[in-house]
C-alpha cells in the first residue's frame, strides 16, 4: 500500500522528469517538437502539483530538505514519455484500488491518458 516513502519517491521521480523535459525542450530538433514538449511540461507540472497535494492530505506535507530529484535515463522525448507511463503504472499497482486513494487514482488515470496523447503527437512529428 501507499505510504509516505512512496510519496516522496514519486515526487523525486516527477521532478526529475520535469528537469529532463526542460533539457529536451531546449534541445528540440524542430519547432513542432519544441512546442509539444513545452505544452507537455505544463501538464506535467499541473499533474505533479495536483497528485502531491492529494497525497500530502493522507501522508503529511513534504518538508524542505526531504526531496532529492531523480533524473530519468531517457534522452529522447518519446522514451521519456514511455518511462513516465511505466512510473504511473507502478504507482497504480501500489495503490491497489484502495477506496482511500480514489482521488489520486483518478488524477493518475487522467494524466496517463494525457501521456498517451503526447506519445501519439511525437509519432506524428517523427513522420514529418
Amino acid at each position: 500500500m501507499l505510504n509516505r516513502e512512496l510519496m516522496i519517491s514519486l515526487e523525486n521521480k516527477l521532478h526529475g522528469f520535469h528537469t529532463r523535459t526542460k533539457e529536451l525542450h531546449f534541445s528540440a530538433s524542430s519547432y513542432s517538437l519544441h512546442s509539444v514538449i513545452d505544452e507537455f511540461d505544463e501538464s506535467l507540472l499541473k499533474f505533479e502539483d495536483e497528485v502531491m497535494e492529494n497525497m500530502q492530505a493522507l501522508f503529511e506535507v513534504i518538508k524542505p530538505g526531504e526531496l532529492n530529484p531523480e533524473l530519468p535515463g531517457a534522452l529522447d522525448f518519446k522514451t521519456l514519455l514511455e518511462d513516465l507511463r511505466g512510473v504511473l503504472v507502478n504507482i497504480k499497482k501500489e495503490l491497489d484500488n484502495g477506496m482511500m486513494y480514489t482521488g489520486i487514482i483518478n488524477i493518475i488515470d487522467d494524466f496517463f491518458a494525457n501521456v498517451n496523447k503526447y506519445i501519439y503527437l511525437v509519432n506524428i512529428i517523427n513522420k514529418e
